[in-house]
């Protein structure tokens, strides 16, 4: 077929994360490639892909040959490698996006401990709040807390992440320990959206909502994590916010035999069927080690 090396060079360009990447990948100069890729637009008549300074974005065009033509060619390179003795070709670019909060604690350390076992895979991480970025089609792999916006009802429910109370040692040495939510009251609760109210329960069934007037409200969980380090008061946070202050003694849990609240943890591929190897192991490997795949109380 007329074109196969140029529409190969295409999906490399695509999955490797831009024509440099690319270039080193396949060992080839990137203005070839570049040069190659106008060619095979130019003898198609449109463009399959929008250049910028900052980034490559697929056309509908772009988009609608790398759905068609991925699948066939990476079963192609398997099917040589298997052939030739050789083992996956594991390296290359996995795009994420995940929530700032979540990204910055449990995300990259389960990355950290990916790289270990896969060095020349590379990762390039889009931190953000924002839904309408944070599901930008151009991104491998998204991972994200909370309800499920109706725009991706193909996303995955993975697990759930589990809310505790946490406050710092000298703070409860000053104020006393709560041994029961409804003690609470009488403690400086720190709040950090979307929780106002704190919906506790154990395992004997017995619930309280919280909803005590707060001393310091913020909209991050490690802005919560540091202002109860800073013996400002108790904060109910995700465990994996405050890992690192645990570790060290910073903070200590409070009300251990009470859950406070969680939220779904989802997590969605874009163009499954066309995912990279390095992108389905990775996904396997966050199934496997994610400590959020907990039971509820």
């Amino acid at each position: 077929m007329k074109h196969i090396e140029e529409f190969y060079l295409f999906v490399k360009v695509i999955q490797e994360g831009g024509f440099s990447h690319a270039a080193a990948a396949l060992g080839m100069p990137t203005a070839t490639i570049s040069r190659r890729i106008t060619q095979l637009e130019e003898a198609l008549g449109y463009s399959l892909l929008q250049r910028s300074t900052r980034k490559l974005r697929l056309t509908d065009e772009g988009l609608r040959y790398y759905q068609r033509l991925c699948g066939p060619l990476q079963q192609l390179e398997q099917a040589t490698g298997e052939i030739r003795g050789e083992e996956p070709d594991l390296h290359g670019l996995i795009k994420i996006a995940a929530p700032i909060s979540l990204s910055n604690t449990l995300l990259i350390d389960l990355l950290a401990e990916f790289s270990r076992a896969y060095p020349m895979i590379r990762f390039e991480l889009e931190q953000t709040n924002d839904h309408q970025r944070l599901f930008d089609s151009e991104w491998d792999l998204v991972l994200f807390n909370g309800d499920l916006p109706k725009r991706v009802p193909h996303a995955q429910c993975i697990g759930q992440i589990h809310y505790s109370l946490y406050a710092s040692p000298l703070y409860l040495e000053q104020r006393g320990t709560p041994h029961h939510p409804a003690q609470l009251a009488e403690h400086d609760l720190i709040y950090c959206w979307p929780y106002s109210i704190w919906q506790m329960r154990n395992r004997d069934g017995e619930s309280v909502d919280i909803g005590e007037q707060a001393r310091f409200t913020v909209s991050q969980s490690q802005a919560a994590v540091q202002a109860a380090c800073r013996h400002l008061g108790i904060i109910n946070v995700p465990r994996h916010s405050a890992m690192t202050q645990l570790k060290s003694g910073q903070l200590v849990p409070v009300l251990t035999d009470w859950q406070a609240g969680q939220r779904s943890f989802h997590l969605l591929i874009n163009n499954r069927d066309f995912a990279p190897l390095r992108v389905t192991l990775l996904v396997d490997f966050i199934l496997k080690h994610s400590p959020l795949l907990q039971p509820a109380l």
